[in-house]
């Protein structure tokens, strides 16, 4: 599939579509836009999904508030053509006089949670589906008040309501609910999830999010590109130097700035030490919710020494303060990458005990094997990304399909389970370990002297630009758009653990009991804060 001819496949849509297209446009080299008429938009993005010998998926839904530049609102359909390495964006303008539009989600289901999410913030309707609320809980007052609107005050006070969200329940005899959270026993974020058993067995799962709802994208309008990079990174703890360099990488594409040969090995080292980190977290929760108290204290123990390590090398545990818009604010010396390395020698050594503990136990195994299992048919329908779509047969890494950092020149080996279940989950985390760990030994190896940082330059307006890269929940995707002063006109942020999310309510009905809900919500270990955001 890499071999098909980029121009061709383009063709090959535009005929497809050539009844919709109303105008082209080239964003980047990568990437195409065409608009086409809103009544257009469910049909088109079908046809694009459909036509699997080009490896199509719907990566985000985006939208813009422009009244005040052409009186419309526009929705951004953007998708991956991952045979290809290629970008496509349907753009469709929206009337301010007629906000509806027929619905993506009835033909594409996964777009549900974007629509949902554009109409609790712009108010514009996808006709067709339910729209319960999804981000704005009950003190908004959902259908009054749309906060992304660029007129929406960002020092409105919402009085507090009397409308209720109520979760849909399945009758019948015997069925009852179990409901957990908002507020958990452990430290975690807010997140209410509803089970429906008959028994112990579970027959439905609901979850509701955005408690903590953080508003950035409403904060950075307005916001200079630094200002906007501070915020970027600290959408999320686990995941913060996966957003800062998305982030970076958007920007850079709009001024068509090459950050330095050494700053692009660092870059990628950071990345790779996140990803170890985050799964040595996940594999804490999946030994404790899986009863092996022993294997999730020596995971959180590995997990400890690998935050400490970034600590000496990037004087932040979370890589703050790292990443700037061409490239790095610091250098990092050579006693500090020698120390690095020498340490995950040692880790390594730890981590094949902590893999012995884990595949060696029966009493953890028969819980993870056949547990929340998903299959690869419904891991493509439903959207997944990373180890959660990649634990199902879904063969996709955006390190490897993907054009960024020092992964254009470093294969990355890609772990691939087929059984669906919690174990291949696991599985596959302890396979990307020992990936991570080869590729930040052979960046150390290469890492080359020189400068860390490139001049900025002048950026595109108007223009809209994306950061793809494979967060260690897997496919992230940052949407920038620039106004007339390189201030941020719109930014969106589409995380791994967004997408996700529907896996885990998938995954959890089934043959799964009451028991088994909490080691399938973290057999995904989804971020909270990602999707607050």
């Amino acid at each position: 599939m890499k071999t098909i001819e980029t121009t061709t496949v383009i063709e090959q849509i535009k005929r497809l579509l050539k009844d919709s297209i109303i105008n082209e446009r080239l964003i980047a080299s990568n990437h195409t836009e065409l608009t086409v008429d809103k009544n257009a938009l469910a049909i088109s993005s079908e046809i694009i999904i459909k036509e699997s010998k080009f490896n199509s998926s719907l990566i985000t839904i985006t939208a813009t508030d422009e009244r005040e530049l052409n009186n419309n609102y526009v929705l951004n359909v953007v998708f991956s053509l991952r045979a290809i390495n290629y970008l496509i964006t349907l753009k469709a303008s929206i009337n301010q006089s007629n906000l509806s539009y027929p619905a993506i989600s009835t033909r594409i289901p996964y777009a549900n949670w974007h629509e949902r999410e554009i109409h609790d913030l712009f108010g514009i309707v996808p006709e067709g589906i339910e729209l319960d609320p999804l981000i704005l809980h009950r003190d908004w007052h959902p259908g009054k008040n749309f906060p992304m609107r660029r007129d929406f005050s960002k020092n409105n006070q919402i009085p507090i309501t009397d409308h209720e969200i109520e979760f849909s329940v399945p009758h019948g005899e015997g069925l009852h609910q179990i409901a957990v959270g908002p507020i958990h026993a452990g430290i975690i974020e807010p997140g209410h999830l509803r089970f429906c058993a008959l028994g112990e067995e579970i027959h439905k799962f609901d979850v509701q999010l955005f408690y903590t709802h953080k508003g950035i994208e409403k904060m950075l309008e307005g916001k200079t590109i630094n200002e906007a990079l501070t915020l970027a990174e600290h959408l999320c703890g686990m995941c913060s130097y996966s957003h800062s360099t998305a982030f970076c990488i958007a920007i850079e594409s709009l001024g068509n700035i090459l950050i330095p040969p050494r700053a692009v090995l660092i870059r990628t080292i950071c990345l790779e030490l996140e990803r170890i980190a985050s799964h040595m977290a996940d594999l804490t929760s999946i030994c404790s919710a899986g009863g092996f108290g022993f294997a999730s204290v020596h995971a959180a123990r590995l997990r400890e020494t690998t935050l400490r390590s970034i600590y000496n090398l990037t004087e932040s545990r979370f890589f703050r303060g790292l990443n700037t818009i061409g490239g790095l604010q610091k250098d990092i010396d050579d006693r500090s990458i020698n120390l690095l390395a020498q340490q995950l020698l040692l880790f390594k050594s730890d981590f094949k005990e902590l893999e012995k503990l884990i595949l060696s136990t029966d009493s953890l195994l028969d819980r993870l094997e056949l547990t929340g299992f998903l299959s690869r048919e419904q891991a493509i329908s439903l959207g997944l990304v990373g180890p959660g779509a990649r634990g199902s047969g879904v063969d996709i890494d955006v390190r490897r399909d993907g054009s960024y950092l020092a992964y254009e020149r470093y294969q990355v080996s890609v772990p691939i389970d087929t059984t669906g279940d919690a174990l291949a989950r696991t599985k596959i985390r302890i396979n990307e370990v020992y990936e991570s760990l080869r590729l930040i030994k052979n960046l150390i190896k290469d890492l080359p002297d020189g400068e860390i940082l490139t001049e900025q330059k002048s950026y595109s307006q108007y223009t809209p630009t994306l950061g793809i890269l494979e967060s260690p929940k897997g496919e992230l995707v940052h949407w920038v758009m620039l106004d007339k002063e390189n201030k941020i006109f719109r930014y969106h942020v589409r995380s791994a653990s967004y997408i996700n999310w529907a896996g885990v309510a998938q995954a959890t009905i089934g043959k799964n009991i009451v028991p088994d809900g909490p080691l399938v919500n973290k057999s995904f270990n989804l971020c909270y804060a990602c999707v607050d955001r």
